[in-house]
């Protein structure tokens, strides 16, 4: 008895949250092409942050930077095959819902 339980919780939990949600497979597509697009203007505007004397602005380029490269392993882990564990962490932010992920990268 408790293992077809077992099997029932396991086969709901490796469910993937997007097929639960009811997004479709362009919503998909289009959610991870503005995560992209949002890491490559971060980035760019970081780049320019940091051409100044001003150590504030060099701290804020530097962290903009830094979450531009944070988004981008997210969301596209084939750009950073020099890191090992980019798959396993675009892997887990893949099982997070729409507004979790909203979320964490406006957070």
């Amino acid at each position: 008895m408790s293992g077809s339980d077992g099997a029932s919780a396991t086969s709901v939990n490796s469910a993937p949250p997007a097929q639960e949600e009811g997004m479709t497979w362009w919503y998909r597509w289009l959610c991870r092409l503005s995560g992209v697009l949002g890491a490559i203007s971060c980035a760019i505007s970081g780049l320019f942050s940091c051409i100044t004397i001003h150590p504030l602005n060099i701290a804020a380029g530097v962290w903009m930077i830094t979450n531009a490269f944070v988004l981008l392993l997210c969301e596209v882990p084939f750009c950073c095959p020099f890191i090992e564990f980019a798959n396993t962490v675009a892997a887990k932010v893949d099982q997070l819902r729409s507004w979790q992920k909203a979320v964490f990268y406006c957070g």
